[in-house]
């Protein structure tokens, strides 16, 4: 163990017992001298690194940012107080991470005690986003949602129609698109996914937008498809999706596209689907996004 770093970790031989639940105070001040001691020596490359060999890299990069902008908040009630919001949850996740690589690194047991800290605080690793999907089906139909895409640059537009007719989730539809060559088989892109809870099986590829993907897509796209911009998310356009194949080809058939329902061991009955169902779709998918000047 290196010099300066021994007297740190023996100090957390009581820090179980300094948190037992009929301590109200929460983490021991021994607990968060420590952390603030070690944080004071660390390598931040080291955790960087850590970081970026278990996890996406766009995803270890945010996450390292948060951490190293915001590790002073970790048992702070600034933390406590901060507005409930998507950045908030993202930066207790950062921390969240940080402390866990502290107990890998140091044998430490801070990661459990700043759950134990959140817990006793009510911080919440989640936050509830206002979006009340059946008023916004009212303002924002299909018809109006194409116009709007029309009238993004015709990158953007193109693929924020990619979006709407495949239904993927933003991330899946990047990955998609950028691999739509190798993907795409006679108007049918085969997936199967799995990331944890969230599937993807297998989707139509409209004929007209499968002639002009001559070109990859960047995160970029999220500056300008998002609610500030057009008034709706990228991921509201998967719900625009679901409500058309179901309402107008098949409910089934559109829980498999989406990957609500089927796994690899069915495509032997849905595929067959998919090809039976397959002009319908083209049909209904060409009808929509012909209303408007752009396809």
């Amino acid at each position: 163990m290196r010099k300066g770093v021994e007297p740190l970790c023996i100090s957390f031989a009581g820090l179980r017992s300094a948190t037992a639940p009929d301590s109200p105070s929460g983490p021991s001040g021994s607990a968060i001298q420590c952390y603030e001691q070690i944080l004071s020596r660390i390598t931040w490359s080291d955790f960087e690194t850590w970081l970026k060999s278990t996890r996406h890299p766009l995803h270890a990069r945010r996450m390292f940012n948060l951490a190293y902008k915001f590790h002073k908040l970790a048992f702070n009630n600034e933390l406590v107080f901060m507005q409930v919001n998507r950045t908030r949850v993202e930066i207790i996740k950062s921390l969240a991470l940080l402390t866990r690589f502290l107990d890998v690194k140091y044998d430490t047991f801070l990661h459990e005690q700043f759950t134990l800290w959140m817990k006793r605080k009510e911080v919440k690793w989640t936050c509830k986003t206002v979006s009340n999907n059946y008023e916004n089906s009212k303002t924002l139909t299909i018809d109006k949602v194409i116009q709007m895409l029309n009238k993004l640059p015709i990158r953007y537009s193109i693929f924020g129609k990619f979006v709407l007719s495949t239904g993927l989730r933003p991330e899946e539809s990047l990955r998609a698109f950028n691999n739509h060559s190798n993907l795409c088989k006679n108007g049918i892109m085969e997936l199967f996914w799995d990331r944890g809870t969230k599937k993807a099986n297998s989707v139509y590829c409209h004929p007209e937008i499968h002639k002009q993907i001559l070109f990859t897509m960047s995160r970029g796209v999220y500056n300008y498809i998002n609610k500030k911009e057009l008034g709706f998310e990228l991921r509201y356009l998967r719900k625009l999706n679901f409500t058309i194949n179901a309402t107008k080809i098949d409910p089934l058939l559109a829980e498999w596209t989406q990957g609500r329902r089927g796994n690899i061991s069915q495509r032997h009955y849905f595929l067959p689907m998919m090809n039976e169902h397959k002009d319908k779709w083209n049909k209904i998918w060409r009808s929509l996004l012909n209303n408007t000047n752009r396809i």
